[in-house]
C-alpha cells in the first residue's frame, strides 16, 4: 500500500523531488512551491512539516519521510464510529455508488477501510457481501488473497495517505474483476496557497496525506490506464444537506478545537465548544450552501484488454 517516500535532502540542501503523480523531477524547487504547516492531531500538533506543490500539475507532497506503522498506532480517526454524522455522510457515498449500478448482490471491498464503519454501514443495509482492508488496523490487515476479486472496489480518503499513488491504483485494479466498478475519492490540492497554510489545516491532514492531487490530476491518473470514467464529482461526499453532515461544519469544529483531531473526536469538548459558538451551529445546519474545500471523486469501470486488431492477427497467421 505504501513504499517509502523517495524525496531526499542533500548534503548541500537542496532538494531532489519526484513528483508521485505526473514524475516532474527537480532539485532546485522554487520557494513559491515550498511551505510547511503543523499537524492537526494531539501528537503532531507540535511538529512542522514540509510540503512541495509541483509546478506541472500541482499535486502536493509530504516531503518528510515517516514510518506508516508509527503514524498510525494511535490515528484519532481510527476511533469514528457509525453516529449520525457518519450515517447522512456514508448515505451520500452509497447513493453514489447505486448510480453507478451497485446491486446489493454484488461482492465490494472498502480499500482502505480503517476501523471498518464503511463496512458496518453496508451491512445494516443488506450488503452483505462485503470486507474492508487496511494494513494499519489488526482486524483489517490482510489483504484479500490474488485470486478473489470484486464487483465493487471503493478507494475513499485513502489514496492521499499513500506515497505511490500509481502503486495503489494498480493494486486496486488487480483485485477488481473485468467490467467492476472503482470508486476514487480524494482530497483538493489546486486551491492551496503555499504561502498561506494555516487555513488549509484539516486538508493537508499532516503527516498522513502524503500526496494530493486536484481535480484534473485525478482524472488524469486513471485515464493514463486507459480508464473511462462513468461519473465524475466534485463536491465532497461529506456535503449533505442533512443537519451536521458537511464537509464546512467539520471545518469549522476542527478550527473551534485548536485543528486537533483528537480533541474534535471528543463528545464532551465538542459539547463545550458548541455551548459557545453560534457560528458552529450556523454550518452544522447551514453549511452545505457555504463549502469550504472539494474533495473530487470518480467511478471508473474496468474494461476487457483490448484484442489486437484482425488485419494484425491476420499477419501474424501468415507468417
Amino acid at each position: 500500500m505504501n513504499n517509502e517516500n523517495t524525496d531526499t535532502v542533500t548534503d548541500k540542501g537542496l532538494f531532489e523531488l519526484n513528483c508521485p503523480a505526473c514524475h516532474y523531477e527537480t532539485s532546485l524547487p522554487s520557494d513559491a512551491d515550498l511551505g510547511s504547516v503543523r499537524g492537526n492531531t494531539k501528537r503532531y500538533s507540535g511538529s512542522e512539516f514540509m510540503l512541495w506543490k509541483c509546478p506541472q500539475c500541482q499535486a502536493i507532497t509530504s516531503i518528510d519521510p515517516v514510518d506508516f506503522h508509527d503514524i498510525y498506532s494511535d490515528y484519532p480517526l481510527n476511533k469514528r464510529k457509525l453516529d449520525i454524522f457518519a450515517q447522512g455522510t456514508y448515505g451520500n457515498l452509497l447513493r453514489r455508488l447505486r448510480h453507478a449500478g451497485l446491486q446489493k448482490t454484488d461482492s465490494i471491498l472498502d480499500y482502505g477501510c480503517g476501523n471498518g464503519i464503511f463496512v458496518e454501514y453496508l451491512k445494516q443495509r443488506g450488503y452483505l457481501n462485503v470486507v474492508g482492508y487496511d494494513p494499519y488496523v489488526p482486524e483489517f490487515s490482510s489483504l484479500p488473497p490474488a485470486q478473489s476479486l470484486f464487483d465493487v472496489v471503493v478507494n475513499n480518503d485513502t489514496l492521499e495517505h499513500c506515497d505511490d499513488i500509481h502503486g495503489m491504483l494498480l493494486e486496486n485494479l488487480n483485485l477488481l474483476k473485468t467490467g467492476g466498478l472503482l470508486y476514487l475519492g480524494t482530497a483538493d490540492s489546486e486551491p492551496v496557497n503555499m504561502s498561506n497554510l494555516e487555513p488549509e489545516i484539516m486538508r493537508l491532514h499532516q503527516p498522513f496525506h502524503r500526496v494530493i492531487l486536484t481535480e484534473k490530476g485525478l482524472h488524469k491518473l486513471v485515464t493514463e490506464y486507459n480508464l473511462t470514467i462513468e461519473h465524475s464529482y466534485r463536491r465532497s461526499y461529506h456535503d449533505t444537506l442533512r443537519p451536521f453532515s458537511n464537509y464546512r461544519f467539520l471545518d469549522e469544529l476542527n478550527k473551534a478545537v485548536g485543528h486537533d483531531l483528537d480533541r474534535a473526536m471528543d463528545p464532551s469538548e465538542v459539547n463545550r465548544v458548541f455551548l459557545r459558538s453560534p457560528r458552529l451551529w450556523f454550518f452544522a445546519l447551514f453549511g452545505y450552501l457555504f463549502p469550504s474545500a472539494f474533495e473530487p471523486a470518480v467511478i471508473v469501470r474496468k474494461q476487457k484488454p483490448k484484442s489486437p486488431p484482425s488485419s494484425l492477427s491476420a499477419s501474424s497467421d501468415d507468417s
